[in-house]
Parts: C-alpha cells; structure tokens; sequence
C-alpha cells in the first residue's frame, strides 16, 4: 500500500489539470489471507477539467514502472473508472485497480516482501525492477 504514495505526486507532475487538493487516493475491499493483502487502491478526481484517459494512461504507466501493472496470473491490472459529471467541462473521475502485497508477519511487527523475479544478468532471483 504504501508502494502507491508517490503516485499522486506522479499524477500532479503529468496532468496540467490536476491539484493535489482534488486528488484523493484510498485504499478499499481489502483483505488478507495466505501472507497476502489483496486491496483495491481507488483514485479519486474532483472538478477534473482534463482528459479522463490520459489519466488512465498516466496510472497505467506508473504501474508499469514500479512493477505494480500485473495481477496474480501475470496479466494487466484491470482499470475500472466511473464518472459523475459536473458541467460540461468538469466532472468527478473514480479510478480503481486491483494491488496484492506479500506480508510477512510476526510477533515484532511486518515487513512486505517485494516480488522476485530471474535475472540473467545476475542468475539468481532478485526484487522486481532491480533485475
């Protein structure tokens, strides 16, 4: 989850249109089973005046270089939004997409294990995006 807070700073930087005050990331239908936390990380856009799918682009984007873009069975996260519009020019985008963490949990605390992935370079298992 906390892999997700730099996206908002992300989005700020890439849409014109975008304030850090209309922007609001939430974490929701989350659960945790078998050392994994399953959540639904969901953006919110408020009075966005700016083009809905360059925001999609922009998060898909992101995703991808933080190596959050797959899902359990190696595909794409699907993106889902819906919309409320405002007036003409504005409306309020909801954006939602699928995040699994691996949590390792003990009696002193947490931590969360990166995604490993095979390296030629290195031959062994490294954490996704070093390899």
């Amino acid at each position: 989850m906390q892999a997700l807070i730099p996206l908002k700073p992300y989005l700020q930087a890439k849409l014109p249109f975008m304030t850090a005050d209309k922007c609001h990331l939430f974490i929701v239908n989350g659960t945790q089973a078998k050392g994994y936390m399953e959540y639904t990380a969901r953006l919110l856009f408020l009075d966005y005046r700016g083009d809905p799918i360059e925001v999609i682009m922009q998060i898909r984007e992101w995703l991808k270089s933080k190596n959050l873009h797959l899902d359990v069975t190696g595909n794409d996260v699907q993106i889902s939004f819906s919309s409320e519009i405002v007036d003409a020019n504005t409306f309020d985008l909801e954006i939602d997409f699928p995040q699994r963490d691996k949590i390792v949990m003990d009696q002193n605390g947490y931590h969360v294990c990166p995604e490993l992935v095979w390296s030629d370079i290195f031959d062994k298992f490294v954490p996704a995006g070093t390899e």
